[in-house]
């Protein structure tokens, strides 16, 4: 094989190609290839950041979630017993205002009572009076003995 001026201009064209190449080229590629690569990266990064987050975000809510049913049973349980205590404050309430009511009422009875066993003794007492007025005026016959006590019981 001989070398000839073609070879030797072409070896030097390629040489001069390669070297303008590698020169005015080939780092503004590498730099392009370079900051794809970072930003592809980046991209993993963030995207793994965001799953991370996105699981945490999910434990985080069932976690609250967890403590608000807890707090919300808790509120719940409250109300029932505060709803009890109302309900027996009220009925302990109404159960001394109806042994209020009883007690005044009987003592209103025992007054009534009072009052008209007084009027029954009174009528008695009037009624054994006027009829031994009567007996002692009047001789005793057994039909006027009869008739007296008749009358007498009629009064009653």
């Amino acid at each position: 094989m001989t070398i000839n001026a073609t070879l030797l201009g072409q070896t030097l064209a390629f040489v001069i190609f390669v070297a303008i190449c590698w020169r005015y080229v080939w780092p503004p590629i590498i730099a392009i290839m370079q900051e794809r690569e970072q930003r592809i990266t980046d991209g993993l990064e963030a995207a793994k950041k965001a799953n991370d987050s996105l699981e945490e975000a999910k434990l985080n809510s069932s976690a609250e979630l967890e403590k608000a049913k807890q707090e919300a049973a808790i509120i719940i349980e409250k109300a029932n017993q505060r709803a009890s205590q109302i309900v027996s404050d009220a009925q302990t309430k109404a159960e001394t205002e109806a042994e209020k009511i009883i007690t005044s009422a009987n003592k209103t009875l025992e007054g009534e009572i009072t009052k008209t066993r007084e009027a029954l003794r009174k009528d008695v007492s009037e009624i054994i009076i006027s009829t031994t007025e009567k007996i002692l005026e009047e001789e005793i016959s057994k039909d006027k003995h009869e008739k007296i006590i008749i009358e007498a019981a009629k009064k009653i």
